[in-house]
């Protein structure tokens, strides 16, 4: 489960202050029987078609509707809301006593609309529609279409909204579009605190799993927009693996299959291509420079997690001089080391005490970053925005490091004024 990170202010005191917009649902009917109407643009008839009772998104996409209940399987495999010309739409199901009583600890994937309605101002359908053009995580690569089925189930989870919300916010602000710190900040704890109450309960479906992984990893992405949001990157990083284990695995149709660490692996791959090529002298000095650099770094690591990840970017930075792209597909491993840890090594990994360990964090995403550049070209236009966190990430690092550290951050200081603009 996600540390929660603070107290919640109410919704009505969210710091913008744009006028607000609402989600609004018809109460639930009295017994057993819970109806759920959702206000939609109307859909024009077509004159007759095959089936009178196909739900609305099949006739849209003119696909043959299986007319199952609640929802059909079309709708359920690109996590669209099923809806019935008869107003039945897939919440609208008889509910037993017990099913009642769930409905009081998590929230349905079923229904369509939040059961406490949320207030979103002017200002957030900005950020809405950031998200959805470019303020969507850049993972996985040629996600595009990934992310626009995410967000069509964002109106059913909260945690969703609001971190999509809150990445959109961050990822504008870093951008120059105009300070949004503060309605990030809020969108970023209304998400946890939200998505800490949906994990206590098992996830239901595959599309209630992906809602999880999306906005773990919008809340991930944001944290790398953020100038202070080194470990906070890399806790929920894991925190995206421990979600995949516990709510995708059991879904053959998660929108997110594929991405596992093999499957990450091989996009990568095709999208770059398997050959190598020959580096620049100047990005052959970069990895020499950067290996001299880790190797110093060595009498420092003193935990298991820090020696494996010494060793590891070692090699994937060795594997950079054959082929950039093989190397960039490979960090993947990297953060397994990282998923794979005790607590008591994570915790020590990103402990900003411990001197040695934040070293050797700066290192392994600055040459990271250094590598996917080499190795992505156009693509990596997604990614351009960690250019400015990456130096934040340096001066901060360095910044707290007492004196006799200091020979330990020279690579670090002279990459981020040669190859950062820093």
């Amino acid at each position: 489960m996600i540390t929660e990170i603070a107290d919640l202010p109410d919704e009505a005191d969210s710091p913008d202050s744009g006028p607000p917009a609402s989600t609004t649902e018809t109460p639930p009917a009295s017994g057993t029987e819970l109806t759920v109407r959702v206000r939609r643009r109307p859909i024009p008839r077509k004159g007759h078609t095959k089936s009178r009772r196909g739900c609305f998104n099949c006739k849209r996409r003119k696909v043959k509707c299986q007319e199952t209940r609640p929802e059909c399987s079309n709708c359920t495999r690109i996590g669209l809301v099923c809806e019935y010309p008869d107003g039945r739409s897939r919440s609208a199901v008889d509910l037993s006593a017990s099913d009642e009583s769930a409905l009081s600890v998590i929230t349905s994937p079923s229904a369509p609309l939040q059961s406490t309605p949320s207030f979103f101002t002017y200002t957030d359908m900005r950020f809405f529609h950031h998200f959805l053009v470019a303020g969507y995580p850049p993972l996985p690569i040629f996600g595009d279409q990934i992310w626009s089925n995410v967000a069509t189930m964002s109106h059913t989870y909260d945690y969703l909204m609001h971190a999509m919300l809150g990445m959109a916010a961050s990822h504008i602000t870093i951008h120059g579009g105009g300070d949004f710190s503060s309605q990030a900040l809020f969108h970023r704890v209304k998400a946890i605190h939200c998505l800490n109450q949906a994990l206590s309960s098992p996830v239901r479906s595959a599309a209630e799993g992906d809602a999880r992984f999306g906005a773990m990893m919008a809340l991930a992405f944001q944290a790398s927009c953020m100038p202070d949001g080194m470990n906070e990157f890399i806790s929920m990083i894991k925190g995206c693996h421990i979600i995949a284990n516990t709510s995708l695995l059991s879904f053959s149709d998660s929108l997110f299959q594929d991405f596992t660490q093999v499957g990450y692996s091989e996009s990568v791959r095709r999208a770059l291509g398997p050959g190598g090529f020959a580096l620049r002298p100047d990005q052959e000095l970069l990895i020499d420079d950067f290996l001299k650099s880790l190797r110093a770094l060595a009498p420092l690591c003193t935990s298991p997690l820090e020696i494996r990840l010494m060793a590891s970017t070692e090699r994937i930075a060795k594997l950079a001089r054959w082929s950039a792209a093989e190397a960039f597909a490979q960090f993947a491993a990297q953060y397994t080391l990282i998923f794979h840890a005790s607590n008591e090594d994570f915790h020590s990994l990103i402990d900003t005490d411990n001197h040695g360990s934040q070293l050797l964090l700066l290192h392994f995403i600055l040459i990271e970053f250094a590598i996917g550049h080499m190795a992505l070209g156009e693509l990596g236009r997604r990614f351009a925005y960690r250019v400015k966190t990456c130096l934040e990430w340096m001066k901060r690092v360095v910044d707290a490091l007492p004196p006799e550290y200091q020979k330990y951050a020279e690579w670090p200081v002279v990459f981020a004024r040669e190859y950062l603009g820093g």
